[in-house]
């Protein structure tokens, strides 16, 4: 004990000068057990804390691994058809991840498929109010006011889709999702608000791809947009000469803007089944027929003006003549008193006027017989009803074409 208290002495009491001793020397044995204590538990802590973030990151990544697998069973769910399955899969995935947009958006699909329609409309409200500039949940909040019939809610959200954001492809998906705006009106039958929304896809769809031209014409000679039509298979014919789509489009296109020629030109090349078929055989044998008797096609030689008009006075007054039969009516009766025997007469009273030698010299009386022969046939058909024979709708085809407006 003298010896240790003699080391507490502080250096100026020291007797004899002694120099002082060294601080390390005046450290008690007890220190040294006391820093290596501290420096274990430093360790021991640090390696409690990399433990802990191990099972953490573990724990995670296991959570995170069973959600990836719920949904990978959701998906293969929906590939099946299974959509109540889908739903359930989906759900659970969502309990190891509920924060995934992704999941939840999947979920939405689920469920409106599964004909849930407003549950899956509340799940993609909340993801369109995280991402309102989405093109998939727009499209897909569009699809649920289809099924709802809210027809207003529909078309906002077709357009939210059309001009929204999209993760790949965005030319072909806005294209696609205005396709289905389309369909989806001209199954309405809301041309007026279809009418647009056609124009512009008519204007998007690139003319070297013949597909997509033939299904824009689809759609336009829907809405009777003949003109419009009939550009749109004219380019996907510039591909393929043959095709036969646009073949029938084309000629269906053209008997609705009265160029009987063109049309019968376009029915003409289809394969003969094709030409056959029904909705394609009336409207190849009226072309024919109207091409054959039309004398006020413009560019026409007079000579042949003067045949047609001659080939439709014939057809008009054979109506007169079996009509006024059918109705036990006189033509001969003196004066006329009927439309129909007025009608005859007239015709008697033209005959030199309108042959065809006539007509040849005196190109402006064509549009006079024209105009005669249509009368006769209109005023047939009101008390007779409408003609059976193919030249008698032809000519009243002719004057009904002639007498429309443009139709766009």
């Amino acid at each position: 004990m003298a010896d240790v208290e003699q080391q507490t002495i502080p250096p100026e009491r020291r007797p004899n000068g002694e120099s002082p001793v060294p601080e390390t020397a005046t450290r008690m044995p007890g220190m040294y057990h006391r820093e290596r204590v501290l420096i274990a538990c430093v360790v021991l802590l640090i390696a409690l804390f990399a433990f802990t973030a191990f099972v953490a990151r573990q724990y995670h990544r296991t959570v995170h691994r069973l959600g990836d697998d719920w949904f990978a069973k959701g998906v293969a769910a929906m590939s099946e058809g299974r959509t109540a399955a889908a739903v359930v899969d989906y759900r659970n995935a969502l309990v190891y991840k509920p924060d995934d947009e992704n999941f939840q958006y999947h979920l939405a699909i689920a469920l409106g498929r599964a004909g849930r329609e407003n549950e899956a409309r509340s799940y993609l409200l909340t993801l369109l109010a995280q991402s309102p500039g989405s093109g998939p949940i727009n499209l897909a909040l569009a699809r649920v006011a289809v099924r709802l019939k809210n027809n207003s809610d529909a078309i906002r959200y077709y357009h939210g889709a059309i001009y929204g954001v999209w993760p790949a492809d965005p030319l072909t998906q806005r294209w696609n999702v205005r396709r289905e705006l389309c369909e989806y009106l001209l199954n309405q039958n809301d041309i007026r608000d279809a009418e647009p929304d056609l124009i512009a896809l008519a204007q998007e769809t690139s003319p070297n791809d013949a597909r997509r031209q033939e299904i824009t014409g689809g759609l336009l000679l829907r809405a009777a947009l003949w003109s419009r039509a009939l550009a749109a298979y004219k380019d996907a014919l510039a591909l393929d000469h043959r095709d036969p789509e646009a073949l029938a489009g084309a000629g269906r296109a053209a008997f609705q803007l009265a160029m009987y020629s063109d049309a019968a030109d376009y029915f003409r090349r289809l394969p003969p089944a094709r030409r056959g078929a029904q909705d394609i055989a009336q409207e190849f044998a009226l072309s024919q027929e109207a091409a054959t008797m039309n004398a006020l096609r413009p560019g026409l030689r007079a000579s042949e003006a003067a045949k047609r008009a001659t080939r439709a006075l014939q057809v008009a007054n054979a109506r007169i003549r079996s009509c006024a039969k059918r109705k036990g009516e006189n033509l001969a009766a003196v004066p006329p008193a009927t439309q129909l025997q007025k009608l005859y007469a007239t015709a008697r009273q033209s005959r030199r006027i309108w042959s065809d030698m006539n007509l040849a010299h005196h190109p402006d009386q064509v549009v006079t017989a024209m105009a005669f022969a249509v009368e006769a046939e209109e005023a047939a058909s009101a008390v007779c009803g409408s003609p059976e024979d193919l030249p008698d709708r032809a000519l009243l085809l002719i004057a009904t074409s002639a007498a429309r407006p443009p139709s766009e």
